[in-house]
């Protein structure tokens, strides 16, 4: 839960007029700008990238040639801020903060990478800087652009499930730690370990289909460093009901990979990256019916999430409403996140404790008998 005494500002952003293009800027050119974030720029016609940064030199030249971008790529970042109304921030998550308020403080518009930042106060700072200087403050999740997250949002809204008793998330990956700086490696550069880089998306969605939860348990295998698998419960309540919630995540193995949602009329069922349906099974029956808006049914091809995240970060922008993820919906992830951490517990392991101990044991069998063995030689000498 985030602190109740912190209040997060809401944006105040001066309109800029439809009409005109936004000029754009990317801070970071790292895997994600490259798939996602400058297919998207460069395809939008709301939007004219007009300036990128970029530290590694190697990287630099790769992406100006990749996208045949002119002369407008830059090793420091400050050479971007007067060229810019805006920026998609895509940094090693502990640079969200700094970087982001440099230039939130000059007026200029941020979508951040999720997550917002790597603590509440950090977040905290963000939010009023934007609020000071009537700037747009957006943050990544594009998996809340997603039908299936509005369509979700609308099933247990509607009663259609009846009472909503539990929820159940399962993603795991063997493996996927890779990024192109490795920053995710270290909890001084990431924030965290699995819980951050794969968990930030569900826990923005969790907020957003219950509510608020209390957090009731969390345990991962840290061991000092950044966690690969984790465990975490909460409850609350929903429309009047008790409501239990469970989210496992690891990157050493697979798993289920959905959101598994349990009412007394049946199971919602959501894969991950099932964009544009629900699947529900209704109790006692062999059945399961894939359930989608008519407008999504009908549409002959799939948008780009990253297109649809940036088209709404522009009309925040353009109409000084706010984006559909502000800083205050982002910092909830953060907050959640934190407290997380500051209850953890050891991941129970018993294929590492059960060897130790086995280890242990042998060890000291072998002393035992090496104790036995020159007790019983020294009184055959005597």
């Amino acid at each position: 839960m985030s602190d109740p005494d912190l209040k997060y500002p809401t944006n105040t952003a001066t309109p800029r007029g439809a009409g005109r293009k936004v000029r754009l800027g990317i801070v970071g050119c790292g895997a994600i700008a490259e798939s996602a974030h400058l297919p998207a720029v460069l395809s939008s016609p709301s939007v004219e990238l007009t300036a990128l940064s970029e530290v590694s030199d190697p990287r630099r030249s790769y992406i100006q040639r990749r996208f045949g971008l002119g002369p407008i790529c830059f090793d420091d970042y400050h050479e971007v801020l007067p060229r810019v109304d805006a920026v998609v921030l895509a940094l090693p998550n502990a640079l969200h903060a700094s970087v982001g308020t440099e230039f939130l403080s000059r007026g200029i518009h941020v979508l951040c990478e999720k997550p917002l930042a790597t603590s509440s106060h950090e977040c905290k700072q963000m939010c009023e800087t934007a609020q000071a200087a009537l700037a747009v403050l957006a943050v990544g999740f594009v998996t809340r652009f997603f039908p299936s997250t509005e369509l979700t949002k609308l099933v247990i809204e509607s009663g259609f499930l009846g009472a909503v008793q539990s929820f159940d998330y399962e993603f795991g990956t063997d493996g996927g730690w890779a990024t192109l700086s490795g920053y995710n490696l270290s909890r001084s550069t990431s924030g965290g370990g699995v819980l951050v880089v794969s968990g930030s998306h569900f826990l923005d969605r969790m907020f957003y289909l219950f509510g608020d939860l209390d957090l009731v348990s969390y345990a991962d295998d840290n061991h000092g460093g950044v966690e690969a698998n984790c465990v975490a419960r909460f409850e609350g309540s929903l429309r009047g009901h008790a409501v239990q919630g469970r989210i496992t995540l690891s990157k050493t193995h697979r798993l289920a990979n959905r959101l598994r949602i349990i009412g007394e009329t049946g199971t919602l069922e959501i894969g991950e990256g099932q964009s544009r349906s629900v699947t529900y099974i209704p109790t006692q029956s062999g059945l399961q019916h894939e359930i989608s808006m008519i407008e999504t049914a009908r549409a002959k091809s799939e948008p780009d999430y990253f297109s649809v995240q940036l088209e709404d970060f522009v009309r925040a922008i353009q109409t000084g409403t706010s984006p559909r993820i502000d800083g205050e919906q982002g910092s909830k992830s953060v907050a959640i996140g934190e407290r997380c951490y500051e209850l953890a517990a050891p991941l129970e392991e018993p294929w590492c404790t059960a060897t130790l101990e086995r280890l242990e044991s042998s060890v000291l069998q072998a002393k035992a008998a090496a104790i036995d063995g020159s007790y019983a030689l020294g009184s055959s000498r005597g």
